[in-house]
């Protein structure tokens, strides 16, 4: 096989896996909710991958960041990665814990729009990438996301049922959350700064 068919083969398995996450997240959201809004509201979600390469730090660097504090934009992101040592992800109680590889396995985050539909629910994982000596680090990224012309607002089953008891995101259009976080003022796409809380939160300005 080529390396473009691997890829695309790739791709298509990530697809079937995304499917069955979401399946799986809608169920333990409530009884029967993946017969009531996998169609409706997922149907038509896609993904995209990214392979990305960073560099160790330099010969007068034991540790560098990678890629800042951050959250994804999407509803969820299929992380596979090398055996090397980078990835934290930030605890409820603000604490930076290191997620070890293990062979064989896959890392998954919740993203921005997922937490926006589930009302909160659900929790966007901040994280970040530090390197350390002596090796790059290689890992491939599947995003899956809402379709760009998609307005996330959280159904009523998800109003009040949850922790937060009341609806905290105003409704959005996808692609007008892509667009704040791309080209907001700050230029600080890749920072959690700019969440979809700042954008879509019961409060904040738009």
């Amino acid at each position: 096989m080529t390396i473009f068919e691997v890829v695309q083969e790739y791709g298509v398995i990530m697809t079937n896996l995304s499917r069955r996450i979401i399946e799986v997240i809608l169920m333990s959201l409530g009884d029967g909710f993946e017969k009531k809004f996998y169609e409706t509201e997922f149907r038509k979600c896609y993904g995209y991958l990214r392979i990305i390469n960073y560099t160790q730090p330099g010969p007068t660097q034991e540790e560098v960041e990678g890629l800042g504090k951050h959250t994804d934009m999407c509803c969820m992101t299929i992380l596979y990665p090398d055996d090397v040592s980078s990835l934290q992800v930030r605890s409820k109680e603000g604490k930076w814990m290191d997620i070890e590889p293990v062979k064989g396995s896959i890392v998954l985050n919740i993203g921005d729009m997922l937490e926006a539909w589930s009302n909160g629910i659900l929790r966007s994982s901040e994280h970040r990438v530090m390197l350390r000596k002596p090796r790059d680090r290689l890992s491939m990224a599947f995003f899956w996301t809402f379709e760009d012309d998609k307005v996330i607002f959280a159904p009523k089953e998800l109003v009040g049922g949850g922790p937060q008891k009341k609806r905290v995101f105003k409704p959005f259009v996808c692609s007008d959350y892509v667009r704040f976080r791309e080209f907001d003022d700050k230029e600080k796409y890749d920072k959690v700064g700019n969440s979809v809380r700042d954008f879509a939160g019961i409060g904040a300005e738009m």
